[in-house]
């Protein structure tokens, strides 16, 4: 076997550059041109030899100049071709390793974007779930305050207290100017929301409605409950609670006031202005109002209260003069909204009415009637009569209770009194001499043993019955015991009950005449008075007697 050629051995192509080639620079060397072949040395076998050497060796390709440009292109085409497709090669690995790319940040966007939106789902609902428990936990507390605190009685019918209050203060704007009360109200706890000009204001709302409503007022606690002697004041005139305007908590202490009265069933008084109007116009009015009467569920009655600011300005003088209450239509709270306009335009219509004005008493009227005609004759002989044999009301009180109405008539009334007085007399007389003794409540038997002294003497002494404060009932008892004559008993008796009647009936005409402008307004009041100081006077009469 012949060995493996060595590299050396291995017959070469020159190698020239590209630019020769296709210049045709094709020879093998440097001495192309000098012959075909290399040059032999030495003899002709020399030369033999080397020619079939020659044609034994490799023969070295051989150039033409179009064949090496030929290769020469192809080699460049290959070349372009080999760029060009290293080129679409680097362009399809880099579209495949963006797209790569693409799809793996895709996946991961959307993993991602899949795993928050779950994320945001469980999230959502858990809120939602929070929200809806708070908000039954807040709605079942709510529930819980309102039974405990939001609870509202019925109203609480007929009190002394409040109809004490009311009976006062009516008697008392009656008294000093007229009082009148236009509209009405829903009999039910309310919210009164009036406007405000006067520390008469509560004391007016106090005598428009009716005793069973017994409206209370919340006061200020800054002002009225500062000293004893007006914490007793508003107590017991006007039964007010205290709440605060200062220093916060507010609305709290106006709620906590407001159940006090709600509670039971009472009407709430508010002033939403918070203070007194200098100039009786209306202010801003706050919501508090609005925010109790949705609390409570009870409706606001608009009030408008016209010549108390006349009557006692902020910062001025008593001035006697009428005053007037007119209530408006009750709004329940869930048609005001967040608002207290609908309650400002109803107080303002109603101030817009006019001025204050009143009405007569009606029971002046009554009177003043009646002692024009037969009726009062009838009632003033009824009266003297009655008191003659029964009545512990002395004769004359018919003149100060019914002829105050009509002074005129008042003398008149007198004679028919004493006739009537006269009458009863005989009657008592008569009736104890044939032994039926009717009964004379608070007559202590002082009187009686004073009266049969008297009468001992004769009929003249019922003469004394004018002045000793004696009925004459027991004056009649006593004739009847004593068997004394009727004619001159009678003819006595008519003279001094006349006398009496004419003496007090011309006092009491000549207080009415210069009265009757204050009578005419508030004759209530003056019947009140009247009866609390009969009352008295005929106490003290009673124990004077009963202690001789």
């Amino acid at each position: 076997m012949s060995a493996e050629p060595r590299p050396d051995d291995v017959p070469t192509v020159p190698e020239r550059p590209v630019g020769q080639l296709l210049r045709g620079e094709v020879g093998d060397g440097p001495d192309d041109g000098a012959g075909p072949g290399p040059t032999s040395s030495g003899s002709g076998a020399s030369g033999a030899e080397g020619s079939d050497a020659e044609a034994s060796a490799p023969v070295a390709h051989s150039h033409r100049p179009d064949e090496g440009f030929e290769h020469a292109r192809q080699i460049a085409a290959e070349l372009t071709a080999a760029r060009r497709r290293a080129a679409e090669e680097a362009r399809r690995v880099a579209e495949d390793l963006a797209e790569q790319t693409r799809r793996a940040a895709g996946g991961i966007a959307a993993d991602f974007a899949a795993e928050a939106r779950q994320r945001a789902e469980d999230a959502a609902e858990r809120a939602h779930d929070l929200a809806t428990d708070a908000r039954q936990r807040a709605e079942e507390a709510a529930e819980r305050l309102y039974q405990r605190r939001r609870r509202v009685g019925t109203p609480p019918g007929f009190t002394y207290t409040g109809a004490a209050r009311k009976t006062f203060w009516r008697w008392f704007f009656q008294a000093i100017g007229g009082f009148k009360v236009t509209g009405s109200a829903p009999y039910e706890a309310m919210v009164v929301v009036a406007n405000h000009s006067s520390h008469a204001d509560t004391p007016a709302l106090i005598a428009a409605f009716p005793t069973p409503y017994k409206p209370m007022v919340v006061a200020a606690e800054d002002y009225w409950f500062t000293t004893r002697w007006r914490k007793a004041v508003v107590k017991l005139a006007i039964g007010a609670v205290p709440v605060r305007r200062k220093g916060g908590g507010g609305y709290d202490s106006l709620v906590e006031g407001a159940q006090q009265v709600l509670g039971q069933g009472s009407s709430l008084l508010v002033f939403p202005e918070g203070t007194r109007s200098k100039d009786g116009t209306l202010g801003t009015f706050r919501k508090g109002a609005l925010r109790m009467a949705k609390e409570f569920d009870v409706p606001i009655l608009p009030v408008a209260v016209v010549g108390t600011h006349d009557l006692l300005p902020k910062g001025g003088s008593f001035r006697p003069g009428p005053v007037e209450v007119r209530l408006g239509r009750a709004i329940q709270p869930e048609d005001l909204r967040d608002s207290m306009q609908p309650v400002v335009d109803q107080i303002q219509e109603l101030l817009d009415m006019g001025p204050a004005s009143y009405k007569p008493s009606p029971t002046w009227r009554a009177f003043h009637r009646a002692l024009d005609g037969p009726v009062g004759k009838a009632g003033a002989v009824a009266w003297g009569f009655a008191e003659a044999t029964i009545s512990p009301v002395t004769a004359e009180m018919y003149l100060a209770v019914v002829g105050a109405a009509n002074p005129p008539r008042v003398l008149s009334a007198a004679r028919w009194l004493a006739v009537g007085s006269v009458a009863g007399a005989l009657v008592n007389r008569g009736l104890v001499r044939r032994g039926v003794r009717i009964p004379a409540p608070l007559t202590p038997a002082p009187m009686h043993r004073v009266a049969h002294e008297h009468m001992a003497r004769g009929a003249q002494g019922v003469w004394r019955q004018a002045l000793d404060g004696i009925p004459v009932k027991v004056y009649a008892q006593a004739a009847g015991d004593l068997d004394v004559p009727a004619v001159p008993f009678a003819l006595h008796t008519a003279g001094a009950r006349a006398a009496r009647a004419l003496a007090i009936g011309a006092a009491v005409a000549g207080a009415a005449r210069v009265t009757q402008p204050m009578l005419r307004r508030g004759y209530e009041p003056y019947l009140g008075f009247l009866g609390v100081s009969f009352a008295g006077g005929l106490a003290l009469v009673v124990r004077r007697w009963a202690r001789r």
